[in-house]
């Protein structure tokens, strides 16, 4: 999958928040030392047990990073966007994947063999803190979804995920498409696609949100906000009184 594909051009790479500390000759030398793979839909990229003698960042489209049950039941752990990257942890502990990777579009990734990265990682301490920064991001991301999954309830997930959509999107903040199928959000969020969909419903009902097919309004921020709030607070209540 990673052995062939076409080179990447330097000018594509300052768009990732990766390499855009990087002064213009180590991204040259990065861009010259990697490639870009193009992908259709549903292809798997990785799969559990697969070794990498490299890393992916993610130029266009959209993949979904999952793992199966002992039934073949899929768990979405989390979608990857443009910017996004994978397979650092495989590359350099040596160790396989526990996960799989397909892509949910078509897409464009860069693949940037081990000793492209070593070297850059060794001649620039701003590369160092990129990549650094964009590990404690996952590994921030991993304990709120561990939170949100085992803490809250399906209602919870819902408006958590989508005030942290909101907060992500570009200014004002009051409109997100979802980055996948409904499903496929549905499965970061360890609910039923069927769930998801009318907790939506029920927010929008509640006059919160709009809904338009995958896109998503936001009407009423404080509001939903507050509703987090309070059912989080009644939460911790009832623990408490327990």
């Amino acid at each position: 999958m990673h052995s062939t594909g076409v080179p990447i051009e330097p000018e594509a790479m300052r768009d990732l928040s990766l390499f855009e500390s990087l002064d213009e000759a180590n991204v040259e030398t990065i861009a010259q030392g990697g490639w870009m793979v193009k992908l259709n839909r549903s292809t798997r990229v990785l799969s559990r047990g697969d070794h990498l003698e490299g890393m992916y960042t993610v130029f266009e489209g959209r993949l979904k990073l999952y793992m199966l049950s002992c039934n073949g039941d899929e768990r979405v752990l989390r979608v990857l966007r443009p910017g996004d990257s994978f397979g650092e942890a495989i590359m350099f502990n040596a160790i396989p994947s526990p996960v799989f990777v397909e892509s949910l579009s078509s897409v464009r990734l860069g693949y940037f063999p081990r000793q492209i990265i070593t070297a850059a990682l060794s001649a620039d301490p701003e590369f160092t803190a990129a990549m650094l920064r964009g590990m404690s991001v996952m590994m921030r991301e991993l304990i709120q979804d561990l939170d949100t999954c085992c803490l809250q309830n399906a209602r919870q997930r819902t408006m958590n995920y989508l005030l942290r959509e909101f907060d992500a999107a570009p200014p004002p903040n009051i409109e997100i498409e979802l980055p996948a199928p409904k499903a496929v959000i549905a499965s970061t969020l360890n609910i039923s696609a069927e769930t998801f969909s009318r907790e939506l419903h029920r927010l929008q009902d509640q006059g919160f949100i709009e809904i338009n097919r995958r896109t998503i309004y936001l009407r009423d921020r404080k509001g939903l906000l507050d509703a987090l709030e309070d059912r989080l607070g009644a939460r911790k209540s009832q623990y408490a009184a327990g």
